[in-house]
């Protein structure tokens, strides 16, 4: 009966989260029109400099139609990401401020086949269902001063913090460590740096996750320890770093990251208070999940939302285990083993995601983590006195220097681990069967521990050898080399190794397949002095920087599939349909794709 129950709540639960995912799809699907059209909108994300535009996440509200269109202004309320180029008397709007832009809203296009990437997916289980370019001077930004949003309020509070480090002058890359490691702001964060920390294994600690917030609480409890003299003082205690961290999660943005790891740690607190032998670790753990999948149930497919659970789960199960190999009396020797079980325990679960979507593994982690744990401890506490001593000159400028040294220091020491060699190991991708096989071994192995069986150790090497197997099987059926037409140029792709192809006019053969690339106005005035044609194309691509035309092209060469790249203006790429149709020339429109596979 107990166990019909439990099979019935269960069932009932993926029901509901199945009914919801469904639910929640709905409200980011959207057929946007295919011509250029006048929106208004609000901005949902503070504006970041991508390249010479700017980007920022709207919330689209309403469609106003030109006059010709007999429909008027209707509801729209879906979120797209906004490129927009500024121009001298433009105003800059901030996160909550209203926006009016004319321009075209297409679908996101994944280009997962050449990348290795499902960008269109990762937008959308974002909530964004479209892209947008709005020209210097089709767009404009309406100032709103109190934003309704608690999201937009917490937004422009960060932005208050980060122009508050952006006036201690500290150096670009310290400057970058510091807004993200203490409100999670990363827009000052270079390709380079992200490269170096990812490289040694610690990119979490620019991301705001538990580790942050775990740190932050200890300062607090140790700021706070006065206060267990007092009568009631645990309770007052737990309520104020319960309070503050959920002040320093509203500073940070309301991250989802933040959000969690800050609930989790709340409830934890309240168990101290209110319930004898407090919340198990896992059940806390299931219900903040629950929690945050219930308000958006399109977390579960984020992958920091999946890393994060995952990490914290595995910490909860194998940090007794890992701890206990070692044990000391002396307390250095303690606190070290100690945090390098926990770095060994979250690095163990999330590894088979991580090879699944990054496919590299960092060598040198528990060195690094370790630096990182003890830095990023200085970093916080830092961080924060030169805020609260801001307004005392010599005070708050000595803070500053420190923070600024400190982090130097974690730059360097990333640095380090990062230009070790053997780093990294990378190009080692799992499938889906060797990720559940991953999570299967895991499994396998905490059993193991618990109990020593020889049964579990059976089944342990019977999944490695399920892993191996799998692995010579993706070997021996390796993807065949292919040639792809992206962003106006080839590219020849040989299992996950890429390379440009490159000619002066334009022209390639590989593999016995003529291709030729089109961006210059190379062959507009080439003609020929006998009858014979050049040669035959079987694919002429055409990018912006074309000059000519499709007939003047079939004079010189003898083509049989144009393929139109989608930076090709709407008026020209019709006109060069009308050509290929007139000359009877399959003709291919690269709009819905960022790329174009030929197999050789």
């Amino acid at each position: 009966m107990n166990h019909s129950f439990g099979f019935f709540v269960s069932f009932s639960f993926f029901l509901l989260g199945g009914v919801l995912i469904l639910q929640k799809r709905n409200t980011i699907e959207y057929e946007w029109p295919d011509r250029r059209l006048c929106y208004y909108g609000v901005v949902e994300t503070t504006p970041e400099v991508k390249g010479k535009t700017l980007c920022s996440e709207v919330k689209v509200e309403f469609c106003i139609p030109s006059d010709s269109d007999s429909i008027g202004i209707y509801s729209v309320n879906r979120n797209i990401l906004l490129y927009f180029i500024p121009d001298s008397m433009s105003y800059i709007p901030r996160c909550g401020d209203n926006i009016v832009f004319h321009s075209s809203i297409t679908r996101p296009i994944s280009d997962k086949e050449f990348m290795g990437f499902d960008y269109a997916g990762y937008l959308f289980n974002k909530g964004v269902s479209g892209t947008a370019l709005a020209f210097a001077g089709n767009w404009r930004g309406i100032e709103v001063d109190k934003p309704n949003s608690i999201k937009h309020i917490a937004l422009r509070c960060r932005d208050v913090v980060v122009k508050e480090f952006r006036s201690w002058e500290m150096e670009d890359d310290e400057l970058a460590v510091v807004s993200a490691l203490t409100i999670g702001d990363k827009s000052e964060l270079t390709p380079e740096l992200k490269a170096v920390y990812s490289g040694a294994g610690t990119s979490h600690v620019l991301a705001l996750s538990g580790l942050h917030v775990g740190i932050l609480s200890g300062i607090l409890y140790f700021l706070l320890c006065p206060l267990r003299k007092l009568r009631g003082g645990k309770t007052v205690q737990s309520f104020a770093v319960a309070v503050t961290l959920w002040i320093f999660a509203f500073i940070s943005g309301l991250s989802p990251s933040v959000v969690r790891a800050v609930t989790m740690c709340t409830l934890y607190l309240l168990a101290s208070v209110m319930v004898e032998n407090g919340f198990c670790g896992f059940f806390s753990l299931s219900l903040t999940a629950f929690i945050m999948l219930l308000y958006n149930p399109m977390y579960l497919f984020d992958i920091s939302f999946q890393l994060s659970f995952v990490a914290v789960l595995s910490i909860i199960l194998f940090y007794p285990v890992i701890s206990g190999w070692i044990k000391s009396a002396n307390r250095v020797v303690r606190y070290i083993w100690s945090a390098m079980s926990v770095s060994l325990a979250a690095q163990l679960g999330t590894l088979p995601l991580i090879l699944y979507y990054f496919g590299t593994f960092p060598t040198y982690f528990l060195m690094a983590n370790l630096v990182v744990g003890i830095l990023a401890t200085f970093i916080l506490s830092l961080a924060m006195a030169s805020l609260v001593c801001s307004f005392i000159p010599v005070v708050g400028d000595g803070f500053v220097w420190l923070l600024e040294v400190v982090t130097r220091i974690l730059n360097t020491s990333m640095q380090m681990v990062h230009g070790l060699q053997g780093s990294q190991i990378t190009s080692i991708y799992f499938n889906g069967l060797q990720v559940i096989c991953g999570f299967a071994l895991l499994c396998l192995l905490y059993f193991f521990f618990k109990s020593k069986s020889p049964a579990k150790l059976v089944g342990i090497l019977l999944v490695l050898c399920m892993i191996v197997a799998t692995e010579f099987y993706k070997i021996r059926k390796e993807d065949t080399p292919s040639l792809f037409l992206v962003r106006s140029d080839l590219y020849i792709r040989n299992n996950r190794e890429t390379e440009i192809l490159t000619s002066e006019n334009g022209l390639h053969e590989i593999g016995g397949i003529r291709v030729g690339v089109m961006k210059t106005s190379h062959w507009k005035d080439v003609r020929l002095t006998g009858k014979t044609k050049l040669t035959t194309l079987d694919y002429v691509y055409i990018c912006k920087g074309f000059s000519g035309d499709i007939t003047r092209l079939s004079r010189l060469f003898d083509i049989k599939t144009v393929i139109i790249d989608e930076t090709i203006s709407e008026r020209y790429r019709e006109f060069m349909k009308d050509e290929c149709e007139r000359l009877n020339i399959k003709c291919i429109e690269k709009t819905a794709q960022a790329s174009f596979r030929i197999l050789l």
